[in-house]
């Protein structure tokens, strides 16, 4: 997570479908092009989401009396779904005069979006919900979100409180916020211990380059049959959330910085997806279909592949269903460029603009994105903190994969473009598979995909 992301984290299932440190206070700064192209690092850019024509300015008063609330966003894993719950629960013994009614939407991604869109198109839509980086732009400039800035203000809570990267897909132009990001992920590479033991390779290091994670898959592929058969690497065809990290490392960009052009098709995009694809190409790499596994950390949990390139989502998975398999987690590479990079993935809890209880909603948006709740997630390994408070928890000393993951915050982009950031991943997910499969070349697949959309973006 995209989703997304994306957290959250299996709920990430466009991450998972994918094969796919800040500063003294938790942020860099503001991006220096301003761009959504040049977005690095926990930093801001700036929001290309048009403010809405109806949006409330004032925050409604509290309801004297009892009040019943909808809520959705989408069915993770037993575990996460677990914790959601029981925070929703404490939320309600602190407020007994607001009741929860928790219904998840089976299945993230696309199947949420569309059950969400039917729902909206209908009116009959939950008051508080999860809310993607992918949906925002529409709910938002549509006015069928909440203005929260009333409530924020209300309450003293900053937009500052939260990584400017984070929270700048969920606000419009004039700065108004429509969702707060409740928590954030992004990607390292998880290596099989014993894997490397075997296969006489040390631990990678902190400064491990593209050339040694080449030569890293090709040492741990061992053929065999169909059964037995372990690869280095695991990788979806379907993966532009995985190579864009691997894009940005080579000095490549999505857009231009302004946010009106396809840059991906540079050489520095050809360049890297050629490295990417590579890896499949040389038999190193597997899809996880291939394996009779449901996704990336699905393979690398049943040991047909020693590495593999996920995020925090991945440790809770790896806990329950495969706890006897020891693993490490180590940046993405260094480049030729002699630059990393990685994707910051997020999602928010937002309300509907036509709910009956906007203030009630507003609580409980406040309390699921506040710091009891992420710490919980936290320290239960689902998610990194999106406040900048837990910044320094104690939880990322004693335990050095998660700190590895949260590091990324200095060098990785946000997986956020703009109001067209969901035709941007199909159509760079339909770019990396065409090349992955052999069905074209590189420069073609990428072009090809920078026409799409270009024309979106005019449109």
């Amino acid at each position: 997570m995209k989703r997304v992301f994306l957290p959250l984290l299996i709920i990430f299932t466009v991450l998972l479908t994918a094969c796919g440190g800040s500063s003294g206070n938790g942020s860099t700064g503001a991006a220096s092009n301003g761009g959504a192209g040049g977005q690095q690092g926990l930093t801001g850019g700036n929001s290309y989401i048009a403010c809405p024509n109806n949006a409330s300015s004032s925050a409604a008063a509290p309801e004297s009396g009892p009040v019943s609330l909808t809520v959705t966003g989408w069915s993770s894993s037993p575990a996460e779904d677990a914790l959601v719950q029981q925070n929703l629960n404490k939320f309600q013994q602190s407020h007994p005069n607001i009741q929860i009614k928790w219904t998840p939407i089976n299945g993230s991604g696309d199947a949420y979006t569309t059950k969400m869109r039917a729902n909206i198109a209908s009116g009959s839509v939950a008051d508080v919900f999860y809310l993607s980086t992918d949906m925002a732009p529409e709910y938002t400039t549509a006015g069928k979100l909440l203005n929260l800035s009333p409530y924020m203000a209300k309450d003293n809570i900053k937009a500052a409180d939260y990584y400017p990267s984070l929270i700048t897909p969920f606000s419009c132009k004039s700065g108004q916020v429509y969702g707060l990001p409740k928590d954030w992920g992004t990607l390292g590479v998880f290596y099989n211990k014993k894997m490397l033991q075997d296969a006489g390779l040390s631990v990678p290091s902190a400064n491990w380059t593209w050339d040694d994670l080449r030569a890293y898959a090709k040492k741990l592929t061992k053929p065999g049959n169909a059964a037995t058969s372990v690869y280095g690497l695991t990788l979806d065809a379907k993966s532009s959330q995985r190579w864009m990290a691997f894009l940005f490392a080579n000095g490549g960009t999505v857009l231009n910085t302004d946010g009106t052009q396809a840059a991906f098709n540079s050489q520095a995009g050809v360049d890297s997806l050629n490295y990417y694809v590579g890896f499949r190409k040389d038999g190193s790499c597997v899809q996880p279909t291939d394996v009779s596994a449901g996704w990336a950390g699905d393979a690398f949990g049943k040991q047909r592949a020693a590495l593999a390139i996920e995020g925090p989502w991945l440790i809770p998975y790896m806990s329950q269903n495969f706890s006897s398999v020891q693993y490490g987690i180590a940046p993405l590479p260094v480049s030729p460029k002699n630059k990393r990079a990685d994707l910051i993935f997020t999602n928010a809890w937002a309300a509907y603009a036509g709910t009956r209880h906007p203030e009630a909603a507003w609580e409980l948006i406040k309390y699921m994105t506040g710091q009891e709740v992420q710490g919980s997630q936290l320290h239960a390994g689902f998610a990194l903190p999106s406040l900048k408070s837990l910044a320094n928890d104690a939880y990322f000393t004693q335990n050095p994969g998660f700190k590895v993951l949260f590091d990324a915050a200095t060098y990785g982009y946000a997986d956020n473009f703009g109001p067209h950031t969901g035709i941007i991943h199909t159509k760079l997910d339909e770019a990396v598979e065409k090349t992955m499969l052999g069905k074209a070349d590189a420069q073609t697949a990428l072009s090809e995909a920078a026409n799409q959309v270009n024309t979106e973006l005019e449109s």
